[in-house]
């Protein structure tokens, strides 16, 4: 018998990656790019684009079962009309997947009805993302700091999501400002991005902290805590991805024209190496967000 614990897992974290990638890709496209360098981008995403917005798809439909099977402790009940109607409108998980879904769908009909307009693509994978921050560890308070912390959360997810996914714009636009008509235009865009990801990338940082402080009342210290290894764990990736963004933007972006095909060839492996990083900071998110944090 399938894990329902380990498949939600696994899906929450296809859904994690897919709209963190449309999210900040989008949004780094839209407010960063110069209009017809945006155009070109567009056309080259559209193939990520089509498979995020399917993964979105699929990792929907797979937690949907998975988690009612947690709920119930049996697989049976994914299928019995009541207890799904039941999950769906009277429990927070289940809103928020109602949410989700309709996020999800709206994806698609905007992916196929109107595939340029990425700034409507942005703001439906932000929304998705933000819808995420309905269950976890907010969901268990009430009143005030249940707003508070819900709060902090959709900050931490959207900020960490444009990091993420502005990385994979980034690198479009690395490859774009290998073609000399298109340089100049390509590093106004890498101009912005980089003040764009220094806001993303602090507000990601402290929230996160915030978050911390507001799950366990403290510093996470504790390694004999599963939940506060696996935090420290995660803690330690976004140290080693902040040192290789500082030393992408201060030490090879300078080299750019000096150096150029040095330069470009150490951005795009730092920003492969912080992309592969973040992956594994997004499965470990998955896996202990619904933890017990004592």
């Amino acid at each position: 018998m399938i894990d329902p614990q380990g498949l939600w897992i696994l899906g929450r974290a296809v859904i994690d990656t897919a709209l963190m990638v449309l999210w900040g890709c989008c949004a780094f496209f839209s407010a960063a790019t110069p209009p017809s360098l945006c155009a070109l981008l567009i056309r080259r995403f559209s193939g990520v684009s089509a498979i995020c917005t399917m993964m979105v798809a699929a990792g929907v439909l797979v937690v949907l079962p998975a988690q009612i099977a947690v709920v119930t402790d049996d697989w049976r009940a994914t299928v019995d009309p009541r207890t799904l109607w039941s999950f769906l409108t009277l429990t927070t998980g289940g809103r928020a997947w109602d949410m989700l879904a309709a996020g999800s769908l709206l994806l698609g009909l905007a992916r196929w009805l109107m595939p340029r307009r990425q700034t409507l693509a942005a703001v439906l994978a932000g929304c998705s993302l933000a819808s995420l921050s309905l269950t976890g560890h907010a969901a268990m308070r009430t009143g005030f700091e249940r707003t508070l912390h819900t709060g902090i959360d959709i900050v931490h997810v959207l900020s960490a999501g444009a990091w993420f996914g502005g990385l994979v714009g980034f690198v479009f636009v690395m490859r774009a400002a290998r073609d000399v008509a298109h340089r100049p235009q390509a590093l106004v865009a890498l101009s912005r991005f980089s003040t764009l990801g220094h806001v993303a990338v602090a507000l990601a940082i402290l929230s996160g902290v915030a978050n911390s402080l507001l799950i366990l009342g403290h510093l996470p210290t504790d390694w004999r805590s599963p939940y506060q290894a696996r935090l420290l764990i995660k803690i330690g990736l976004v140290a080693i991805m902040s040192l290789a963004a500082i030393v992408n933007r201060y030490v090879f972006v300078p080299l750019l024209r000096r150096k150029r095909r040095e330069a470009e060839t150490a951005l795009l492996a730092g920003a492969a190496f912080e992309l592969l990083l973040g992956a594994i900071v997004i499965a470990l998110v998955a896996a202990f967000g619904t933890m017990d944090p004592s």
